[in-house]
This record gives C-alpha cells, sequence and structure tokens, in this order.
C-alpha cells in the first residue's frame, strides 16, 4: 500500500533525474566539441575562440583554463542536484505528517515541529504505535540532511553529529544499500566531493527511501479515515440525500479512487459511515 502523495514525489524526482541527465547530456557534448580544438588553441581566450557565445566575456579566461572551471561547474551541479533531491524528500515527510494528522490523529506539539525532518517522522509513527521503517532509513536521511547542510551552507567543517554518524553508521548503511550503490560510500568524510556517480547513487537511494517509508506508512493508515479523506475530497461540497443507490455509487467510487491512490482494498464497513455522512444535506 502507499499514501495519495507518493505518485506526485515520484513524479517530481523523475523529472529532476531527467534535468539531471540533460545536464550530463550537454556536459558530454561540450567535451567532445573541446576536444576538438588542438593544443594551439590553449593560450587563446574565449572571446577568441567562441565570438558568438554572449557569456565568453563574462569568463574570459584562456582555452587551457576552461577544463578547471568545468570540474568546479560539475561539482556545484552534481551537489545541487542532489540537495534539490533532498528537499523533496523533506516536502514529502512535512506533507505525509499533516496526512497522518488527517487519518491517523497524529499531532506533534510546538517543540516537536521544530525538529529535522527525519525526527518529526519518528515521532508522529511512533503517536501511531504501530512499528516504524527500518532505521537505516532514518539513518540515511540524517547523512543526506547533513551533507546537504555541509554544501549548501559552505561549511569549513563537518559537525560532531556528521562525523559521528559517518564514523558509527558508515559501515551500517553501505551494508544497508550493497544493491543500490558501487561508488557511494557512507563512511568517507569528504563529502564536499561529488562524482558522477555517487551523485545518480545518492539521488537513487534518495528515491528509494521516499517510497520504502511511504509504503510502510501506506500500511498502518486508517483505512476509516483514508474513507473519510476520499469521501471529503469527492462529496464533502456536493451535498444530496442519502438513500441506498447513492450509497451504493458513492462506495463504488471510493473503492476505486482508494485502490488507484492508496493501492488500498475497503471493506463495506470502512466506507459506511463516510459514504452517508459526507456532503449529506
Amino acid at each position: 500500500m502507499k499514501t495519495i502523495l507518493q505518485n506526485n514525489y515520484k513524479e517530481k524526482l523523475a523529472n529532476l533525474n531527467d534535468q539531471f541527465c540533460f545536464y550530463l547530456f550537454n556536459r558530454e557534448e561540450l567535451k567532445q566539441k573541446l576536444n576538438n580544438f588542438s593544443t594551439s588553441a590553449n593560450p587563446l581566450f574565449t572571446t577568441d575562440l567562441f565570438k558568438n557565445n554572449e557569456y565568453s566575456k563574462k569568463i574570459h579566461v584562456t582555452f587551457e583554463k576552461l577544463p578547471e572551471f568545468q570540474e568546479k561547474n560539475e561539482t556545484l551541479n552534481f551537489g545541487a542536484y542532489f540537495s534539490f533531491s533532498y528537499e523533496f524528500v523533506s516536502s514529502y515527510i512535512d506533507d505525509v505528517i499533516v496526512f497522518l494528522e488527517q487519518t491517523n490523529g497524529v499531532s506533534l506539539s510546538e517543540n516537536q515541529q521544530k525538529n529535522v525532518p527525519e525526527k518529526r517522522l519518528k515521532i508522529a509513527l511512533n503517536q501511531i504505535g504501530l512499528g516504524l521503517p527500518s532505521q537505516e532509513l532514518f539513518s540515511t536521511l540524517e547523512y543526506c540532511r547533513l551533507r546537504r547542510n555541509y554544501f549548501t551552507h559552505v561549511l569549513d567543517a563537518l559537525n560532531s553529529r556528521f562525523l559521528s554518524l559517518v564514523n558509527n553508521r558508515g559501515s551500517v548503511l553501505n551494508t544497508f544499500w550493497t544493491s543500490a550503490r558501487s561508488e557511494l560510500d557512507f563512511t568517507l568524510q569528504n563529502v564536499d566531493e561529488f562524482t558522477e556517480n555517487e551523485t545518480i547513487e545518492l539521488i537513487k537511494i534518495l528515491r528509494i527511501t521516499l517510497i520504502e517509508i511511504d509504503e510502510f506508512i501506506g500500511g498502518i493508515l486508517n483505512k476509516t479515515k483514508v474513507a473519510e479523506f476520499i469521501c471529503k475530497e469527492i462529496y464533502e461540497q456536493k451535498p444530496t440525500r442519502i438513500n441506498t443507490e447513492i450509497v451504493a455509487q458513492r462506495k463504488k467510487k471510493v473503492l476505486t479512487i482508494a485502490k488507484r491512490d492508496f493501492d488500498m482494498i475497503l471493506s463495506d464497513s470502512e466506507m459506511d459511515k463516510a459514504v452517508k455522512t459526507i456532503g449529506r444535506k
């Protein structure tokens, strides 16, 4: 099972991955173009070699310095795409906690709402009392958050929490994600450096983490409340008199939506109250 949020966020991450692939495509095209120049071009400036490019004046460096610019640009882009991916997952956590407030009665205090995303999520799920997803998923989110912070805040050194996580949980995360990584190493501390394969693996791991958490949450949703949620969405603004035919029609539609959006099968009893009371005159 899943929540109604999964498809939307999977699509966002897929679109971001497409943009990342487009960046890699453009980078490869540029590399091939630069390789067509001989060494005699090294002392020439970008304004000489790329006269039709209005931005050659902005850079205005010799050709031999372009590979250094490209390398720095790669690091910036790799870090940025990874950071955007984490932001999507963080936004998902915010939204899924709100959804759990509607379906499972979760309520975070003002202080708890100030916690970091993975801690807020753990608090919310603990309130439901039906267990938690794998701890490694929470550790992965923490790793990605701290690494994102290090990159986006341009920090000079790793904070103590990040060092502790890398030293104490890095090997565990490497084992947990064995099938999803080849280059990414959770035990390394040079987290300001991003390679192409490492970035691809980080984005993939964030997507898998979101899906696994969402499927766990989908399995513990209060089905009666899910039926109520669906009915409010489609019937609250359309009040009508309730009779046997209307109830049957509503149950059929709610069943379809529950299967489509939640991969969930609802029983008659789980739908009964909602279809009879939501939107009723």
